[in-house]
């Protein structure tokens, strides 16, 4: 294809095969006496040309970035390890697995410095295509948007071609939870299982698995029928990691009767087996529990209370799909629903912000609009 004929001072500019546009500006000569060139790439002659004015200026004032013979899959790997110190166990080894599934075989070989909207855009194409799931997709795209935009901070590239995009857009997916009486089933259809004072604490408290499995008997006053949330464990590829809780702070929270109850007749079980040094939900052997085993415990518990409602042809099942994170979810739509303080069951739930809490649980409130009416009529009527 013939280059188009560029303008008086725009430079080395001409349309690609693809559409796309180049340019190239000329820097002066290295140490060897070799020509310095730089290139840019644009949707548009003008993006490029107005990116070939930004360099200039930045190399006359002494600012041009400059990433060298870099690829998008060094700086990955660079970013990997600024970060590493600074995120918990689990949360590095997602983004590493992203690194490497998704971005490291489709764009890692591309040089940072020629990197622009038109790759990422090809690799959004790419995750697609290969039917990597929309969650992921837009996951591993905000890695590579993180990633750039450190580059950009390093001072490497100039912009960061990520913003120019449009991401993969997941389906929202709703919470799952249970209804009253099938969490009423859950806590009757589980006594004198193992699995039982866990579930029926879950259901007491909304606490996250990982919270509750980092319990220990200190953290319980089961006089005053309360728990302190201090840690949170997690499952990493080298074993259990128990951190501090999500927002990084303490909180305390309230115990119902019959959680009281599970657990009182548990701890006096732990004393006689001499686990009370192990966490309170422990193995037989005193261990952490694996979440994997805790599933497989709760979800034949479900069946136990679907083979119940299925007798009934009006009642509705659990799904078999069920997550044990979906008992804190039963716990924040039942408290929600029944007109219970969104501030109150934000502090329970140990979120940051009520407005994570209105965000995910915004259905689940009442419709309060036709009582609104009566009270603007009782006031302006």
């Amino acid at each position: 294809m013939a280059r188009a004929r560029r303008g008086r001072g725009e430079g080395c500019i001409h349309q690609r095969a693809d559409g796309t546009w180049q340019g190239g500006v000329s820097l002066g000569h290295d140490g060897n006496g070799h020509r310095k060139r730089k290139w840019v790439y644009g949707a548009t002659k003008k993006e490029v040309a107005d990116k070939l004015d930004e360099i200039r200026n930045a190399a006359r004032i002494g600012t041009l970035p400059d990433a060298g013979a870099m690829t998008v899959g060094q700086l990955l790997e660079h970013w990997l390890q600024a970060q590493k110190p600074k995120i918990g166990t689990r949360t590095y080894e997602a983004k590493e697995s992203l690194v490497r599934v998704h971005l490291q075989p489709r764009i890692g070989g591309v040089r940072l410095a020629r990197v622009n909207a038109v790759h990422v855009q090809q690799l959004v194409i790419e995750l697609h295509n290969d039917g990597v799931k929309p969650w992921a997709a837009r996951h591993a795209i905000d890695v590579l948007d993180y990633a750039l935009s450190y580059a950009v901070g390093l001072n490497r590239i100039t912009s960061n071609p990520c913003q120019s995009i449009e991401k993969p857009r997941p389906n929202g997916r709703r919470p799952a939870f249970l209804t009253e009486d099938q969490a009423r089933l859950v806590r009757e259809l589980s006594a004198g299982l193992p699995v039982h004072p866990l579930l029926v604490t879950a259901l007491g408290t909304g606490c996250r698995q990982g919270e509750l499995l980092a319990l220990g008997w200190g953290d319980l006053d089961l006089t005053a029928g309360v728990l302190t949330v201090r840690r949170s464990l997690s499952m990493t590829k080298a074993g259990f990691v128990v951190k501090e809780p999500r927002t990084g702070r303490e909180r305390t929270v309230a115990l119902p009767r019959f959680a009281v109850d599970a657990l009182v007749t548990l701890k006096a079980a732990r004393l006689k087996a001499g686990l009370l040094s192990a966490p309170v939900f422990c193995t037989r052997t005193g261990n952490h529990l694996n979440k994997n085993n805790v599933l497989r415990a709760f979800r034949a518990v479900v069946a136990k209370v679907n083979d119940q409602l299925a007798e009934d042809p009006g009642a509705k099942s659990i799904p078999a799909a069920i997550r044990f994170h979906d008992l804190r979810h039963t716990v924040a739509s039942i408290l929600l629903s029944s007109g219970h303080s969104l501030r109150a069951v934000s502090q329970r739930l140990g979120h940051a912000d009520p407005s994570l809490t209105l965000k995910v649980y915004a259905h689940c409130l009442p419709g309060d609009d036709g009582k609104l009416a009566e009270g603007l009529a009782k006031m302006l009527g």
